[in-house]
């Protein structure tokens, strides 16, 4: 009966729930459609709940498929902002040119600033 525009009420207007979207019919009126189609009770029962597995399969499998698209573009984005092997490499060095420099341009400042603080 989904898909197919019958209604619950009989009036030919397709199931809406209340947000808008389509809404499943219930089991009765699923056995109810299949049996006026031709098939036996037993047989449109056995339809339905092939029919409801297969919806909860898709339903289930979709899910669980964003979740894993999710989980994979937020480890991508955190492996995107760490730098690479040369960056570490230069920021490795560049850290160590500066702990070796520094020391050396404050003994200069100072130097300069002794020279010039006596000279007046």
């Amino acid at each position: 009966m989904q898909g197919t525009g019958e209604s619950n009420g009989g009036d030919g207007a397709p199931f809406i729930g209340e947000k808008g979207r389509k809404k499943l019919p219930s089991p009765k009126e699923m056995v109810a459609h299949y049996e006026s189609k031709g098939m036996q009770p037993q047989e449109a029962s056995l339809k339905v709940i092939d029919d409801l597995q297969n919806l909860l399969l898709r339903v289930v499998s979709t899910k669980k498929t964003k979740s894993d698209i999710n989980t994979l573009r937020r480890l991508e984005s955190k492996l995107d902002s760490k730098p690479g092997y040369p960056q570490t490499l230069a920021i490795g060095i560049v850290s160590g040119a500066v702990v070796r420099v520094l020391p050396q341009i404050a003994h200069i400042w100072n130097y300069v600033r002794s020279s010039t603080s006596t000279s007046k």
